[in-house]
Order: C-alpha cells, then sequence, then structure tokens
C-alpha cells in the first residue's frame, strides 16, 4: 500500500493528537506511549521484542475491529501499542479471522525487515 495513504489512515486511527507513533513498511504502527529520544529505534527494539508471533503463545492471539471510517480494519495484538491497518480491499470477503491472519502476517514480515517509513515525532 502506498506510503501516503497508509500515514493518512494512521492519522485517522491515532486520535490522540499528542501520540507519538513509528509506521513500518508492510502497515504495522507502533504507537509510543513513553517516547525515548529515537523513535525509530525504540519502536524498532518494542516490534523486535513483541512482533514474532509463537503458535500457543498470546503473541499469536489478535483483535479484528471493523472501522468504517477508514474503509477498513485494524488488527490488534496482545501488546498494547502495536496495530495493523487492513485495506477493503485486502479484506474483501474475508472473515475477521482471516483479515486477523493477514495484520499478524504483516506484524511479522515487519518484525524480520524492521523498515520504518514514516515518524510521527510530536515533540
Amino acid at each position: 500500500m502506498e506510503k501516503n495513504i497508509l500515514i493518512n489512515v494512521y492519522k485517522k486511527i491515532i486520535i490522540d493528537n499528542s501520540m507519538n507513533w513509528v509506521l513500518f513498511e508492510h502497515g504495522t504502527c507502533i504507537m509510543l506511549m513513553k517516547p525515548e529520544t529515537d523513535l525509530s529505534a525504540q519502536a524498532i527494539k518494542i516490534l523486535q521484542e513483541n512482533g514474532k508471533v509463537v503458535t500457543g503463545t498470546s503473541s499469536a492471539d489478535f483483535e479484528v475491529t471493523r472501522i468504517p471510517e477508514i474503509n477498513g480494519w485494524t488488527v490488534t495484538g496482545d501488546y498494547p501499542g502495536i496495530i495493523v491497518y487492513i485495506s477493503s480491499d485486502e479484506g474483501r470477503n474475508k472473515k475477521d479471522f482471516e483479515i486477523g491472519l493477514i495484520g499478524r502476517n504483516k506484524r511479522e514480515l515487519d518484525e524480520k525487515e524492521r523498515k520504518v517509513i514514516h515518524v510521527e515525532n510530536k515533540k
């Protein structure tokens, strides 16, 4: 998905205007509850520690939420502040479980590749 579209979607999703966040290439967003000096490094560390999916653990759990205002869904997991956007095109004709798997797979890809595409720094 195009970078600018993803950025605009997350600006709608994250309603706290003071929240710092970091966006990764496959659409994973890390909201930084306690921002440090280097937001990218902090987000990468959070993703390294919480992005990998281990079957049978809470890291494999997810919640899918349909949000009409963004024309898609958000997928969250066991770590607060990690969110993945799934567009209506990606989720078309799919059940919530399938959408959740798409989001979980994107999070895992971002954990492996760790390519930051945007930093929203509210300092």
